[in-house]
């Protein structure tokens, strides 16, 4: 039997508000040997860590982060109050830098490493990319560099020898054609997207899907050759007793 990795999707968000610092460490320790989390750019070129570029729904407030430096996202709380009102109200906006020196503590643990579209196309891949890898490079035996962004995959192909891996919008003979040109380390798709009953396209990547959260289903892609599994419910599925054996101990 295929016994798959599991991979935090956003750190532990079915409990925790997603990319804060509390979520990432808790996938971490409940034994999470991947981790996943997206990162932005603000409008001073602070890298911070979140998926949206409107707080409201990750913050509560208005605001948009290309529009506001460093100074002011630091003290904006990233507690999700839609979904956990005030439980993690002490939860703050990491930057990656934060990031970067809590994976330092855990050399154990890998990190898909999100660099959104949106700032790419706000900032510009050649303003983007090289601090991006960077901020990177002192852990950089820990990170996967993904993107949906092609143009930013080439260039971690053209510019460094960091792992990457393409997420995919679509899943059609388009996208395999450019996949097999951008040669990416992995592949990323919604399992919705896969064809049902078929292995995924052959290719010298590995594949990850996300986003799933049954333990039965997990084990169903891993049959497929499917090596990856992201989830939101990292602890959850390590509890399974099969997906449990690739359990890591961080020390």
């Amino acid at each position: 039997m295929a016994i798959p990795h599991l991979v935090a999707h956003r750190g532990y968000m079915e409990i925790y508000p997603e990319n804060t610092l509390l979520g990432l460490e808790a996938a971490i320790q409940c034994g999470a040997s991947y981790i996943e989390f997206d990162v932005q750019c603000a409008a001073d070129g602070t890298l911070v860590v979140i998926h949206d570029p409107d707080l409201l729904r990750t913050c509560g407030v208005s605001g948009n982060i290309f529009d506001m430096g460093w100074d002011e996202l630091q003290n904006i709380r990233a507690h999700e109050p839609a979904r956990f009102s005030l439980a993690f109200f002490n939860q703050r906006i990491p930057s990656l830098a934060d990031v970067v020196r809590l994976l330092q503590r855990y050399p154990r643990a890998t990190a898909f490493v999100e660099i959104k579209e949106e700032s790419i196309e706000r900032f510009g891949i050649n303003q983007i990319m090289p601090a991006l890898l960077s901020e990177l490079e002192i852990i950089h035996q820990q990170v996967v560099v993904i993107s949906f962004h092609a143009g930013a995959i080439q260039y971690v192909r053209d510019h460094s020898d960091f792992l990457c891996g393409w997420v995919l919008h679509h899943y059609d003979s388009a996208s395999q054609q450019q996949a097999e040109q951008l040669k990416p380390d992995y592949l990323i798709v919604n399992h919705r997207k896969l064809p049902p009953g078929q292995e995924p396209w052959p290719g010298h990547w590995h594949w990850m899907v996300y986003d799933i959260t049954d333990a039965e289903l997990a084990l169903h892609y891993a049959s497929f050759n499917i090596p990856l599994i992201e989830t939101r419910d990292i602890c959850a599925l390590l509890e399974h007793p099969v997906l449990a054996l690739n359990h890591n101990k961080h020390a």
